[in-house]
Formats: structure tokens, sequence, C-alpha cells
């Protein structure tokens, strides 16, 4: 049950090092006037702050698509603010609990943590916030939205770390999670 969960944080993390080192596909990606850039494949689109780098992976049925600002992808993930949305296919190896206990056992970071539920794509959501600080004393925050619809369970991370403003980016995240369309 958690080896599936597990492997998919695996090859998201995959995805965020592959989409860093400007190795990935971009299809999907599109740009306007406006600073914001729109993701948009096979009915999954939202918009993003048009200078943060877009990598995106899909894998049979499943999107794993990471957006970081130009200090995440400068630091490694280190610094910075960024974003990792995933869609996969519903099965019994794939809950909320698992979800929420692989950030907690993969970051080595005490965090704090609030729950509530948020509208995502026309959707009710659980929202789960931890908050801790870093090895180098920084404050770090990482928000977990997660939903299911339609036999698919869609999780959305927002990452701010290595003392990044974390007020300064919540517009940046409003924007991913207000845009979200799902299939």
């Amino acid at each position: 049950m958690r080896k599936t969960y597990l492997s998919i944080f695996i090859v998201a993390v995959l995805a965020l090092v592959i989409s860093t080192s400007g190795c990935i596909n971009q299809e999907g990606n599109q740009t306007n006037q406006s600073g914001t850039g729109t993701y948009s494949v096979n009915g999954l689109s939202f918009n993003y702050p048009l200078d943060w780098v877009l990598g995106g992976q899909i894998i049979g049925n499943t999107h794993i698509i990471n957006i970081a600002d130009q200090t995440n992808v400068e630091s490694n993930g280190t610094q910075g603010s960024s974003a990792l949305i995933s869609s996969i296919p519903k099965s019994e190896n794939v809950s909320y609990e698992i979800a929420k206990e692989s950030i907690t056992n993969t970051t080595g970071i005490e965090f704090n943590s609030t729950e509530e539920t948020v509208d995502v794509a026309g959707v009710t959501a659980n929202m789960t916030t931890f908050t801790g600080t870093d090895t180098s004393g920084n404050q770090t925050q990482v928000k977990l939205i997660y939903f299911e619809k339609d036999n698919f369970v869609y999780t959305i991370h927002f990452i701010i770390t290595g003392g990044e403003d974390i007020q300064a980016q919540q517009p940046n995240f409003n924007m991913i999670k207000n845009s979200l369309q799902v299939p």
C-alpha cells in the first residue's frame, strides 16, 4: 500500500530533478501577454506564473507536473517556491493519509500541521498545511491538497523553503489552485 504512493512520490521527485536540469518535454506550455502561462494536456489545465519553470511528465494515465521559481531552480530545490501537481489512477494503495505521511517521512523536517477543506476544480478537497524549520533554521511550508474525481486522485504540493517569504508566494499558489481544471 505504502510502496505504491512512495513510488509515485519518487517519480515526482525525479520529475523535479529533470525539470530543473531542463531535460523535459514542455508539451502543453502556452503563454500570454499577462505574465501568466497556461498548462493544458488531456483535460488537465492550470495557470502559473510565467517566470516560473515548467516541467511535466506523462506516464500512461499518470501526470506529474512541476513548476518552480528561478530561485528554486538555481538552488536545486533548497530555496524558493515550487508546485507539484499529480494525477494518478485511483487505487486502494493511495489515500490522503498516505500522502500526508509521505511528506513527514521524506523531508526530515518536524512539521506542525493544520487541516481544512478547500474548493478546487469544482470539488471539495482536503488541504493540510505543514510548517516547520529546515536544518538551516529557515521557515519551510508544504501545502498538500488532495481530492478524488472520476477514479483519479489529484494532488497539489505547494512548497516554500530556504527562508522564502511564505505570504509573498500565496498569490502564485492561489493562481494555480483557483485555475486548476481536471477532466
